[in-house]
């Protein structure tokens, strides 16, 4: 283990300042204070430490496990001549920079392991409401092209939760995939996403490693702008600082009002020359009825290698899952052997005062959003074929008459089928499900669902076989004619509309088993197919009166059964309208 502090000719901290073991791919930064430890089990004493920063001389040193001072030296640019630049320059730099993204960046896939710090606090307390720190391992794919998202591992995890954790309604996703949302060379955001819709200055040459680093800053109307830093050789982005206060491009959450997002990113050259995501710091603030609440995230990639597997579906965090909501077991040796951000004492005093917590989640404020991981919402799109059998209809009204023949025919309901279940024991779930016809002729439902989940995978991503029984009223409604009419009575009904759409209806009690395969996508939403067998009984047959011009819900809709004020329906089957056959296709989703 080395250790120490980097300082400039000042004595003055230098905060975040890259150390890398020379001959690796080990290494860490400084924190704020400029302090660093770094620790290999794989290296030598004589082993070389190499320490860099944007604006400093690098400098070697040996291995030493006595704490120590280092001092890193400015490094200036004396420029040996006036070279004049086109008007452009900066957005011909950027572009080129674009263009250079395969050459300087890796092209295999690799795998890198970090460190990361989430700290949420109001801007008026100094003590943090929770801080979570947490070891991931991250896929990152192919620099080639635009990447929006790669798989991560939660390795290690401890927390501290402060009283004030009651004070917080919300809960932030981030985390876990900052690593990926951050890395704006990798996703093409930002200035590299559309450079034309940016102006850009040059406003210094800087020096790393004896090479020119330009300093460009860029804006543009919606409120981003900052600094990216680009060397002149090979037009790598070295570092990248974002202050964004776009509002319109990020969603409030609730009464939270974003008031801005700040980011610094920063990219090390390997030993191959190829350059890699290695720090970011993130801040953003919400203000809440004049409170300021900051949310804070510090990560660090401490280790690089190839990644000869993806991480399995089971071992994987995924986007919306919460840092602070994770269960992992504390392992106290584990902290002291791995490289890290170090915190300042205050922090590391917070963890050793919260320890008996560190792995719990607040109960007070947790045990409804533990009630609310159980439902699922499931949207799908349903369709129903649906026989006409044959039959003649007699009805006399006081404002017109309706008689007619029907012979037999097929038609198809399209419907959308929306349920919301409780998983009251594992993987068995009751609820209620709706379901309303985006079809002129179709079929409404309102039933009782018991749902049995049987995981064909558990070794994967979890393929389900899901037998379900549903049982409750179907009303099925078989377009006839829309008639204008003055005003008439049906079952002591006046309906006042000039426009009325008239349905052959039939509705019912009906047991409903069904069968669905269920592939989940992410541990939010599942993709789903069933095909169910409908068993009716209890019927009623009639006409189904509903207006159409008033505004839908005051709409009138009324029904006359037949043999009942002069509607008789007859038909030599057992039933009118048949429905047998159901079959739904669409998505399931579930809180996180």
């Amino acid at each position: 283990m080395i250790s120490g502090k980097i300082v400039d000719e000042s004595s003055e901290p230098i905060p975040f300042v890259h150390l890398h073991i020379k001959n690796t791919n080990q290494g860490t930064v400084s924190n704020e204070d400029g302090e660093f430890r770094l620790v290999s089990d794989t290296v030598k004493k004589h082993s070389t430490l190499i320490i860099s920063s944007l604006g400093y001389k690098t400098i070697e040193v040996a291995f030493n496990e006595e704490y120590r001072v280092y001092t890193l030296y400015s490094e200036t640019t004396q420029l040996k001549g006036v070279t004049i630049k086109p008007i452009n320059y900066g957005l011909e730099l950027i572009n080129k920079a674009r263009t250079a993204i395969p050459y300087n960046y890796p092209t295999e896939e690799e795998r890198h392991t970090g460190f990361l710090r989430e700290t949420t606090r109001w801007k008026a307390n100094e003590t943090p409401i929770y801080i979570v720190e947490a070891v991931i391992e991250s896929v990152k794919k192919s620099y080639s092209r635009e990447h929006l998202s790669g798989d991560v591992k939660l390795n290690e995890i401890r927390k501290y939760e402060s009283n004030k954790l009651d004070s917080l309604d919300v809960r932030i996703y981030g985390g876990g995939h900052d690593i990926h949302s951050f890395d704006i060379v990798s996703r093409r955001r930002a200035f590299l996403g559309k450079p034309k819709n940016f102006t850009y200055l040059i406003r210094d040459t800087l020096r790393k490693r004896d090479k020119d680093i330009y300093k460009i800053y860029f804006q543009n109307k919606r409120g981003q702008s900052g600094h990216v830093y680009v060397l002149d050789s090979t037009y790598a982005i070295v570092k990248v600082e974002i202050h964004d206060t776009s509002f319109a491009t990020f969603l409030d959450i609730g009464q939270y009002k974003r008031k801005y997002r700040d980011v610094k990113i920063t990219y090390e050259q390997g030993e191959d020359g190829l350059w890699r995501f290695k720090y970011c710091n993130y801040k953003t603030a919400f203000e809440k009825k004049e409170k300021e609440l900051i949310l804070t995230n510090d990560y660090v990639t401490t280790k690089v290698e190839v990644n000869p597997h993806g991480i399995p579906y089971l071992e994987r965090f995924q986007y919306r899952d919460f840092l602070l909501n994770s269960t992992k077991p504390y392992n106290t040796d584990f902290w002291s052997n791995h490289n890290i951000i170090l915190p300042d004492d205050k922090v590391e005093q917070l963890f050793k005062s919260n320890l008996p917590s560190s792995n719990g989640i607040n109960k007070g404020k947790t045990s409804l959003i533990e009630i609310l991981k159980r439902f699922r919402t499931q949207m799908t799109i349903s369709w129903d074929p649906i026989m006409i059998n044959p039959y003649s209809l007699y009805y006399e009204n006081k404002t017109f008459l309706i008689q007619q023949t029907g012979s037999f025919s097929n038609i198809s309901s399209i419907s959308l089928y929306s349920s919301l279940l409780y998983e009251a024991t594992t993987d068995f779930f009751i609820g209620y499900a709706f379901k309303s016809n985006l079809t002129k002729s179709g079929i409404t439902l309102h039933n009782l669902v018991l749902s049995k989940n049987v995981n064909l995978n558990p070794m994967g991503r979890p393929i389900y076989i899901s037998p379900c029984l549903e049982f409750g009223f179907q009303q099925t409604n078989v377009f006839l004619d829309n008639y204008d009419t003055e005003d008439f009575m049906v079952n002591g009904k006046t309906l006042n509309s000039n426009s009325t759409d008239i349905y052959l209806s039939q509705k019912s009690l009906q047991v409903q088993p069904n069968i669905a395969l269920k592939i989940e996508k992410s541990r939010n939403i599942d993709f789903m197919v069933s095909f169910g067998y409908n068993f009716p009984f209890n019927e009623s047959t009639g006409l189904l009166f509903h207006e159409k011009k008033e505004f839908f819900l005051f709409r009138k809709r009324a029904f006359s059964k037949s043999n009942q004020e002069n509607l008789n329906i007859d038909h030599d089957t057992q039933r009118l309208l048949e429905n047998k056959l159901n079959v739904l296709a669409g998505i399931i989703y579930r809180m996180n």
